[in-house]
């Protein structure tokens, strides 16, 4: 793939394969499963709130050909352990000590969705260990509309009928857009992710940070502010708890660039991770590995 960017043209090759690895570590008592290709600096990417080891797999080739991609699951996902707690807090500490016994103490760190919730407290609590900070269509925290999947005795019911059904799910999708129109692997994704994250983890996870919100929001709208050199990625059209989170980041990020990519809604990774590819990369590769 040639990319043509502001410092000219670029030959960025992803059209030979790159290897991938199935890598487990334990963290702190926790198996954490991970996938690991490239060579060169690291990054991290934290998924969102359905994701695993594999969100990032339409992508990590063109990137692991500058870094060393680790795609990680969190507790609960994939073919990850589970955690006792699961909070906000709980998921930076292990993010953190997930890098450390990597053997890395500064990395370029990715995070989508309700990963990225999760990278901005890193980045607010770990500055110095991040070369970069890249946020993908972030949440200003919990929908209101999801509040009922967190009601005690209603929530697992409310989840497999709301989102695990096909009636469900196409009715949520009208006001969720998960998907460009005309077809993508977009909707795809999100539907095999429903399906394939347990319920008990997918609840976890949502619950983890509607609590945060409830202590943090306050904080985070007043007084957040990070100097970490951030890119934040926004798709055309998206929940509008994204669309509250896009109002507000130029005033989280003092060196910040917006990169948008309206081709695609709430997920460009998966939606149109070319386009993903083509204006996120040149952003981030280090110029001495251009």
């Amino acid at each position: 793939m040639t990319i043509s960017t502001a410092a000219g043209i670029r030959d960025y090759n992803i059209t030979e394969l790159v290897e991938e690895e199935s890598l487990s570590i334990e963290v702190n008592g926790t198996s954490i499963s991970y996938k690991k290709s490239g060579s060169g600096p690291p990054l991290v990417f934290f998924h969102g709130w359905i994701g695993n080891e594999d969100t990032f797999g339409f992508c990590h080739e063109a990137f692991a050909r500058h870094f060393t991609v680790y795609r990680p699951a969190w507790p609960g996902y994939g073919a990850s352990g589970p955690l006792t707690h699961f909070s906000i807090e709980d998921l930076v500490e292990l993010g953190r000590d997930f890098i450390r016994e990597l053997g890395y103490e500064r990395v370029t760190l990715f995070g989508n969705c309700l990963g990225g919730n999760t990278a901005m407290e890193f980045a607010r609590l770990y500055p110095d260990m991040l070369e970069r900070l890249v946020l993908i269509e972030v949440y200003d925290f919990v929908p209101w509309y999801l509040h009922l999947i967190l009601v005690p005795g209603l929530n697992a019911f409310l989840y497999r009928m709301l989102l695990r059904s096909m009636a469900g799910f196409h009715f949520l999708n009208s006001f969720l857009p998960l998907q460009v129109s005309g077809g993508s692997n977009g909707m795809r994704y999100t539907e095999e992710g429903f399906r394939r994250t347990p319920v008990r983890t997918a609840i976890a996870f949502m619950t983890a940070v509607y609590r945060f919100a409830k202590r943090r929001r306050g904080f985070y709208h007043e007084h957040y502010h990070s100097r970490v050199p951030t890119v934040y990625v926004e798709g055309g059209r998206s929940f509008g708890p994204v669309e509250a989170f896009r109002q507000r980041v130029e005033g989280y990020f003092e060196n910040l660039r917006i990169v948008s990519v309206p081709e695609s809604l709430h997920n460009p990774v998966m939606e149109r991770p070319d386009l993903f590819i083509e204006r996120v990369l040149p952003l981030v590769v280090p110029p001495a590995t251009r």
